[in-house]
């Protein structure tokens, strides 16, 4: 037998080269490692619910394994689940949409990958808020385009304004993401201010991706960009998902709506990568968004617990000497401003110089997991989850103030 004398090296794509790791899968992979080991770890890191997915919702999904639902369907998921998708979308926008113009995606986040892999060139540009969501950023530059950072802080209560916008305007825009309710900060956008955006892009041909994820979950009224200016239907890519609402992250359940002409491209891309979601999480899929007052319930009972978490962390935080956070309007995440506890001895002597040297040195000293800021476009920040318990919140608080203590 041969053996190998030379190491095989082989040669990767250049677009790799730009690519940055999801910091809050990778940490997520870190705490579970931590876990195996044996410690106790308390994490504020990856964004899911944890409640469980509802039991109507279970029980569709294990009658279609009854009913043997578990071949290939259609690229882009079963027309039932695409009518009732669609049916869903002209409840929250006020604006007719067909099953040819909804995609179901293996979640929200290939909805958006897809969605820059048929509108981006080289050259493009596309407009992202930050703080952003991890991925927006790197998906952009996997589409050959460049993305195009417009910063906000408190200061505007993270959310980017008109001005912002018209400033960062050229002519190789090509698309503008509208995320609301905001991960990581939670803002959320209102009517007025969704209208002073709207009259800046309208001379324009800028596309707007609107990411509403965590629609269900919002603590103020909440302004949807399609009924403030539905005359940008034609240019508008909406994604949501079942995720959140419905307590589904793991069974991978999305859908973008839009233009037909850019969903047929959408799904003619998808057709030579994942064809479809799993048959039997779309028939599970299609019981979460057909109208049901006993969902609504136990989506409501959920936000209401999620307002009472959000409450707790956030008066826990400001308590913290060094540490602000603002109230988030929607999602389940705190963004608490950090940079007081920077450059300073904390409770054992360590200095950090970064939000994400604290991130690690929470990590080990106090067994909590927090996402760096610089992840999200925002150093001097770290995100927290409050996705969890009342008990693990306030312990979890506890050995935060106690390990940044001077």
């Amino acid at each position: 037998m041969n053996s190998i004398t030379q190491e095989y090296r082989p040669r990767l794509s250049n677009r790799l080269a730009q690519l940055e790791p999801s910091a809050t899968v990778g940490l997520g992979n870190r705490i579970a490692q931590l876990r195996a080991q044996g410690i106790s770890i308390i994490s504020f890191g990856q964004g899911e619910p944890d409640f469980p997915t509802p039991e109507l919702i279970k029980a569709a999904a294990v009658e279609a394994i009854a009913q043997n639902q578990t071949r290939y369907t259609p690229t882009g998921g079963i027309a039932e689940l695409r009518r009732a998708i669609a049916q869903r979308v002209e409840l929250d926008t006020g604006i007719a949409y067909t099953p040819n113009q909804i995609s179901v995606t293996t979640g929200a986040k290939e909805a958006i990958f897809l969605a820059f892999q048929a509108l981006c060139d080289e050259g493009d540009e596309v407009i992202v808020p930050a703080p952003y969501w991890v991925s927006y950023v790197e998906q952009v530059r996997l589409a050959g385009a460049t993305p195009v950072i417009i910063h906000t802080d408190e200061s505007t209560a993270f959310k980017m304004t008109a001005d912002q916008l018209a400033t960062y305007l050229t002519p190789r825009t090509r698309a503008l993401i509208l995320n609301t309710p905001s991960n990581p900060t939670g803002a959320v956008y209102d009517a007025a201010e969704l209208r002073s955006l709207a009259e800046t892009l309208r001379n324009t041909d800028v596309l707007v991706l609107t990411d509403e994820i965590y629609d269900a979950i919002c603590y103020v009224d909440y302004a949807r960009w399609l009924r403030v200016a539905p005359d940008f239907a034609s240019r508008t890519l909406v994604v949501n998902g079942a995720s959140k609402t419905y307590a589904m992250t793991g069974w991978r359940i999305g859908y973008i709506a839009g233009p037909e002409p850019i969903v047929g491209a959408i799904r003619a891309i998808q057709s030579h990568s994942t064809t479809h979601p799993a048959s039997i999480a779309q028939y599970a899929a299609l019981m979460a968004f057909t109208p049901s007052d006993e969902l609504d319930q136990t989506v409501a009972a959920m936000v209401h617990a999620f307002k009472e978490r959000r409450d707790l962390i956030v008066e826990a935080l400001n308590h913290v000497p060094g540490v602000e956070c603002m109230v988030p309007d929607g999602a389940f995440y705190v963004f608490p401003n950090i940079t007081s506890l920077l450059n300073r001895p904390l409770h054992d002597g360590t200095v950090c110089a970064t939000a994400n040297d604290l991130a690690n040195y929470l990590l080990e000293r106090a067994l909590i997991g927090v996402v760096p800021g610089e992840a999200f476009g925002a150093p001097g920040y770290v995100r927290l989850s409050f996705a969890q318990s009342n008990a693990d919140i306030s312990e979890g608080m506890r050995r935060f103030a106690e390990a940044v203590g001077a």
